[in-house]
């Protein structure tokens, strides 16, 4: 599992944010990190190998407010987004499972296709799978843009609370 953890500059206004606008706070932090996973979100897919399209359609996020804070999460009900992000150890993988990827990336042939398939599942049983770290990657290449996006929240939370303490709205 990835996590993204980010030392956003205007924790304090954040802090003071959640002690005298609880409310607003949640909802301007959680609007950042729904931008923020949905961000991750379609740098996982455009990360993810297109054979059959199943494991990129699987991504998904979320992010939802606690009593605590907000939270956001980017996964995949996919068993196959694991084995691309983690690798895997040799084992025999189902045959009829490699024909698409045989046919797709390797441009095999229909009718060679299962044989083929049985040799690259025989190379997986012998070697298993290097990891893709395609989350991951995602994570890194949009920290920054994240980070953003908080600090932006936390300016903005500043903001309002500059507003109550002046007798503005």
């Amino acid at each position: 599992m990835t996590s993204m953890h980010l030392s956003v500059g205007g924790l304090d206004a954040i802090r003071r944010g959640f002690e005298q606008a609880p409310d607003m706070t949640r909802r301007e932090l959680l609007a950042a990190m729904t931008e923020g996973t949905l961000l991750v979100e379609r740098e996982v897919k455009d990360g993810l190998p297109r054979v059959t399209g199943m494991t990129a359609a699987s991504v998904t996020s979320d992010a939802f407010a606690t009593a605590l804070g907000v939270l956001g999460t980017v996964g995949s009900s996919q068993p196959s987004a694991t084995f691309l992000e983690l690798g895997t150890k040799p084992h025999m993988p189902p045959i009829e499972a490699l024909v698409p990827w045989v046919k797709a990336v390797l441009g095999v042939e229909p009718k060679r296709a299962r044989s083929v398939a049985f040799l690259v599942a025989r190379k997986i049983a012998r070697k298993g799978t290097k990891p893709r770290r395609v989350f991951e990657k995602a994570a890194a290449a949009t920290e920054g843009q994240v980070l953003r996006m908080f600090e932006n929240a936390a300016g903005r939370v500043a903001a309002n609370l500059a507003g109550q303490a002046g007798g503005g709205a």
